[in-house]
C-alpha cells in the first residue's frame, strides 16, 4: 500500500468511527504531537482520538498532498460543542506501510477552555 492509501484509509477509518480499522494503519511506536497532547504509542494516541471523534458531528477535508513516505490534510472539525469549528493541518511520516509520526496542528485555544486549562 502506498502513503497516499495509508493515509487516506486511515483518515477515513477514525474520522467514520471505525478505530479498530485507523488502528492498523498506525505503527506501535506512534510518534504524535498534536496542540494539546503528545503520544509515544498508537494504543494510548487511539484512545484519545476515540474521545475527540465522539465531539464531532462531521469532517470536511478541503486540501490532500502526497509524497512518497510522507502526507498533508488540511480540514475541518465540526464539533458540538462551543469551539465549533476548528481548521486542522495535520502531517504524517509513513514508513513501512504504517504511520510512524504525526503532527496535528490547530488553534487550541477553545478546546483547552473547555478542559478547563
Amino acid at each position: 500500500m502506498d502513503t497516499k492509501q495509508v493515509v487516506t484509509n486511515y483518515h477515513n477509518a477514525w474520522t467514520g468511527g471505525d478505530f479498530e480499522a485507523a488502528r492498523l494503519y498506525l505503527a506501535d511506536d506512534l510518534d504524535f504531537q498534536g496542540s494539546i497532547d503528545t503520544f509515544h504509542r498508537a494504543d494510548d494516541f487511539i484512545v484519545a482520538l476515540t474521545m475527540f471523534q465522539k465531539m464531532l458531528s462531521r469532517v470536511d477535508l478541503i486540501q490532500s498532498f502526497y509524497s512518497e513516505s510522507g502526507a498533508a490534510l488540511l480540514y475541518d472539525c465540526n464539533t458540538m460543542s462551543p469551539a465549533g469549528m476548528i481548521r486542522t493541518a495535520e502531517f504524517f511520516s509513513v514508513r513501512d506501510g504504517k504511520i510512524s509520526s504525526i503532527r496535528l496542528v490547530f488553534d487550541a485555544t477553545e478546546l483547552r477552555k473547555l478542559m478547563g486549562g
